[in-house]
């Protein structure tokens, strides 16, 4: 498969894997019964996780958005070895994940006060106590077992 965006003719290219997969979209098998099965587990756990993650967020899915954008940016600052922590403002937020400003700012207030989140006094938020970064992988981690299962 050749990049378009490529423009030395596929000279820089690195030589592919054989059992790696180039892309989501590319089917780990030729047989669609393989792939329908694939796609029923995964989807299975998928929708049990968000079952337990939408009970922990009270109903609330945004609030999960909004939080998985702080647990996404500590994996990023904790892989980039720079540990820096950055607040974030409602305004930020609403433009990262598309929920209107004022309905981020009330839900971030929220998850503040269920201690998911801090704020600080210039009005920016961090990661807090409530849910850790392990309990979110360990969440996730059944979806991870069943692509790994499949590879």
């Amino acid at each position: 498969m050749t990049d378009p965006h490529d423009l030395s003719g596929g000279a820089n290219r690195k030589p592919e894997a054989a059992s790696e997969p180039t892309s989501w979209s590319e089917p780990q098998a030729a047989d669609p019964a393989l792939a329908a099965r694939f796609l029923y587990r995964w989807a299975g756990q998928f929708s049990a996780a968000l079952v337990r993650i939408r009970s922990r967020f009270d109903g609330d899915l945004d609030q999960y958005l909004l939080y998985l954008v702080f647990v996404l940016q500590e994996i990023s600052s904790a892989g980039n070895g720079s540990g820096r922590k950055r607040g974030l403002n409602a305004l930020s937020l609403s433009e990262i994940t598309q929920i209107p400003r004022e309905t981020a700012r009330r839900k971030l207030l929220a998850l503040a006060q269920a201690g998911y989140l801090r704020r600080d006094e210039e009005g920016l938020y961090y990661l807090g106590d409530a849910y850790s970064v392990d309990e979110v992988l360990n969440e996730l981690k059944p979806l991870w077992d069943i692509v790994k299962l499949e590879r």
